[in-house]
């Protein structure tokens, strides 16, 4: 998800959050994985962000009904053009870390899952611009909405995802619709929005994901995604300018 999100410790714990995903184990058959950790990238014009996401299932199985625990984490750093003159060019970080218990409802290939849980955001600006509300450390509530359909058997998969929080006002939501091109490719288009006070961005593209197979019993997720973004409110947000973007993501259980 692209949706914002410094410090040294931070970057260490997103780095080794992308690493594991690479090379985490994912063991098909009747082993059960009670977590599910995800790392991805994303580009766009005046923007890099990162992100990292481990879901942990209290019964022992993420793909079982029951209690979750998600942690969540990114970065994203960004520049862009002042409104105030004389300011020039703004270089912006913003760092985030979301803590969020939950519960998920699995019935058949659909599952739905409600997380409420803390948000903290740090955002630092250089020169400080005094336009730009977002900025300084704060901490809130945030909420978090998912849905998923990923029958095996059916040729048609499709999620939604939406996420508020109190600090910032920042949200982001996402939309996907997936078709199985044989057993281990999905393709179809995606949309999303995300922003926070006085940013708002959308996209619209495309994605591919596919199942890679390491060994027998051994396999990853990993999805390329890309499209064209639109801005709003003065693009000075975290989610960069108008223009191509483009996101890795991969995911693993274990």
């Amino acid at each position: 998800m692209h949706g914002f999100r410094r410090s040294g410790n931070v970057l260490t714990m997103l780095a080794c959050a992308s690493l594991a995903a690479s090379t985490s184990i994912v063991f098909a058959g009747d082993k059960k994985n009670a977590n599910e950790l995800t790392a991805g990238f994303n580009v766009a014009p005046q923007s890099l962000y990162w992100y990292g996401e481990l879901d942990h299932a209290f019964n022992g199985d993420i793909d079982k009904e029951g209690f979750l625990l998600r942690i969540a984490s990114s970065l994203a750093a960004y520049n862009y053009v002042a409104t105030l003159q004389g300011l020039g060019e703004i270089d912006g970080l913003l760092y985030q870390v979301d803590v969020m218990p939950g519960y998920q409802f699995v019935r058949g290939g659909a599952t739905f899952g409600a997380y409420l849980g803390f948000d903290f955001q740090d955002s630092q600006l250089s020169p400080d611009d005094p336009t730009n509300e977002v900025i300084g450390s704060r901490g809130g509530i945030k909420v978090a909405l998912s849905f998923e359909y990923d029958e095996k058997k059916d040729p048609i998969t499709g999620s939604l995802t939406g996420e508020y929080s109190s600090v910032f006002n920042t949200y982001y939501a996402e939309a996907r619709l997936g078709l199985r091109v044989g057993d281990k490719l999905i393709v179809g288009p995606e949309a999303e929005a995300d922003g926070d006070t006085g940013y708002n961005g959308q996209t619209l593209g495309g994605y591919a994901t596919y199942t890679f197979d390491v060994t027998k019993d051994v396999s990853f997720d990993a999805t390329l995604a890309g499209g064209h973004q639109f801005i709003s409110g003065g693009g000075s947000g975290p989610g960069g300018g108008a223009g191509t973007y483009g996101t890795l993501e991969i995911i693993t259980n274990f």
